[in-house]
């Protein structure tokens, strides 16, 4: 159970998924490691931008989440039942 001053790391799943994402990416069934990979690169070339990611790996409703708060990245929004995620990249990639 998370503690409660990580409250900032959950995402309202009944709210309606965040408009305007400058890109989607269907990221198949990538595990983690070429998962986080691959979006850090995307997320990288698009500072301050949304990105929707589709994403099948079963690992994929922790090891978003967990990554966008390592990383400084925002998890604006998620339906794993549907296997999307929304991530706001940061603007700071220095």
């Amino acid at each position: 159970m998370p503690s409660p001053d990580r409250t900032s790391d959950r995402v309202d799943e009944a709210a309606p998924p965040p408009a305007g994402a400058c890109a989607e990416w269907d990221a198949g069934d990538l595990g983690c490691g070429p998962l986080v990979l691959e979006l850090r690169k995307r997320l990288r070339a698009m500072p301050g931008e949304l990105l929707k990611i589709v994403a099948l790996d079963p690992g994929a409703p922790l090891d978003l989440p967990a990554w966008c708060g390592m990383t400084g990245n925002t998890l604006e929004h998620a339906e794993p039942a549907r296997h999307s995620y929304w991530i706001r990249s940061k603007t700071d990639w220095t």
